[in-house]
């Protein structure tokens, strides 16, 4: 049985009245304690300096920037963030409001032209706040170092010689569409005939190196078609006084870059070709082999990194496949720069351990965590110095983990953003909230 109640009319009042703070926040939150323990102040003055003197004024550093270490500490979207910071009192207070309330001061839409603003400088001038915070409060002991390179990856398709091709085919033919109607003229594609071609192709479970090979001749085929027919649109378009968009020029430039490539592969056998194009919207990603099991090759920045008493910090970011063996002398500068000193010691992977390297830590005199050059002398148990490398190298394993973590826990798994310039952002953002994480388990 059940008896159906009529809504109560007084339920919103009576419910502000039950609030379990009575109009008190819990001064032991998280979100209390890192909003006091931050320097917004020092944060501010480096934000504001992306700002020209005259114009609009920018939104509160301390608004936007809360708000993205918020997004990255509970891996959401922009949208998700906004609604969650709606919804909590704490969280209102961490970002910098004056009292709670029910509508945002910014849009969606400003996290995303601040993340296009930021530039490594201003990362910089962050990260040096930050730990000039910690170093007074304690919350770091800078001794030794530890480096590392990771790849973070961006968000793209797995690319295939020929789902590429597909791609830049299928945006020929959506702008000779587009170009078709400005000039009043037909022009035939056979995308139709292409399409049902490459969805064969594509749903067959078994696909022999003949079978690719045929698929990736007629692809070739068809964009060749194509980008021929979108030039002599794009110059009688011109000549009526239409204007191509920039997003689309400079796509189409990727496009006729990617089929000089792919065509270069396919008649020369190759299945690498330099500085390669993976993905037509990313075209500044590259593949980068790591020789890791199950993912032998990685599609995103390169980041070389160090770790310091568990914070995670970036000393060298690039989409190129760089060695990481050449930036050991770049970590130690960085950390020399962070805290006007040198590690006492490095723990480090063996490929790092070069000559040129070795030579340098020599010369810094800063020991180092690899075996030494030469024949392999007999172990012993007794061995003061191989006793602190092999305990030095276990230690290691913590940069490893904090790698992971960040990748699991902070949303580094996925790089979700557009741009190369924002993708950056988000890396070093996504860093910095972990940094500021790992400080409030400290505190705690």
């Amino acid at each position: 049985m059940y008896i159906c109640q009529e809504p109560d009319q007084q339920q919103l009042e009576l419910f502000e009245r039950s609030l379990p703070f009575e109009g008190k926040l819990n001064r032991d939150n998280r979100w209390l304690r890192l909003a006091h323990m931050l320097t917004w102040r020092e944060l501010e003055l480096a934000y504001a300096k992306l700002f020209a003197a005259e114009g609009r004024p920018g939104i509160r550093a301390r608004y936007v920037l809360g708000t993205l270490i918020l997004k990255h500490q509970f891996q959401m979207s922009d949208e998700e963030t906004l609604q969650l910071i709606l919804e909590n009192p704490y969280c209102q207070y961490f970002i910098g409001l004056a009292q709670f309330t029910t509508t945002m001061p910014f849009d969606v839409s400003s996290l995303s032209r601040v993340r296009e603003r930021l530039g490594e400088k201003t990362f910089e001038a962050f990260e040096q706040t930050l730990i000039a915070t910690l170093v007074e409060k304690k919350l770091i002991q800078p001794k030794g170092l530890q480096v590392d390179a990771t790849v973070y990856e961006s968000d793209i398709t797995y690319p295939t010689d020929c789902g590429l091709l597909e791609k830049a085919r299928t945006f020929c033919v959506k702008q000779i569409g587009q170009l078709s109607h400005v000039v009043n003229k037909k022009v035939r594609t056979y995308c139709r005939v292409a399409r049902k071609a490459y969805l064969n192709f594509s749903k067959k479970k078994h696909r022999t190196a003949k079978h690719i090979r045929r698929m990736q001749k007629s692809l070739l085929q068809y964009l060749r078609r194509n980008i021929a027919q979108v030039n002599g649109l794009v110059e009688q378009a011109k000549a009526l006084g239409h204007e191509v968009s920039q997003a689309a020029t400079e796509t189409f430039e990727t496009v006729k870059k990617i089929y000089a490539q792919q065509k270069e592969m396919y008649d020369e056998k190759k299945k690498t070709v330099a500085a390669r194009i993976v993905s037509l919207h990313k075209s500044y990603v590259r593949p980068i082999v790591r020789g890791k099991n199950g993912k032998d090759v990685e599609f995103g920045a390169k980041v070389q990194l160090s770790c310091v008493d568990g914070y995670l910090l970036a000393d060298h970011l690039s989409f190129d496949n760089f060695n990481e063996s050449t930036k050991l002398e770049t970590s130690v500068t960085a950390f020399q720069r962070r805290f006007d000193k040198l590690p006492e010691y490095i723990a480090m992977d063996q490929i790092y351990g070069t000559r040129e390297n070795r030579k340098y830590l020599e010369e810094k005199n800063i020991r180092a965590s690899v075996k030494p050059l030469g024949r392999r002398k007999k172990e012993k148990a007794s061995d003061p110095e191989e006793r602190w490398r092999k305990r030095k190298q276990r230690e290691r394993n913590r940069i490893e983990g904090a790698i992971g973590n960040s990748k699991t826990n902070h949303d580094l798994g996925i790089v979700r953003s557009k741009t190369s310039k924002t993708e950056q952002s988000w890396i070093q953002m996504a860093l910095l909230s972990r940094n500021i994480m790992r400080a409030a388990a400290k505190m705690a």
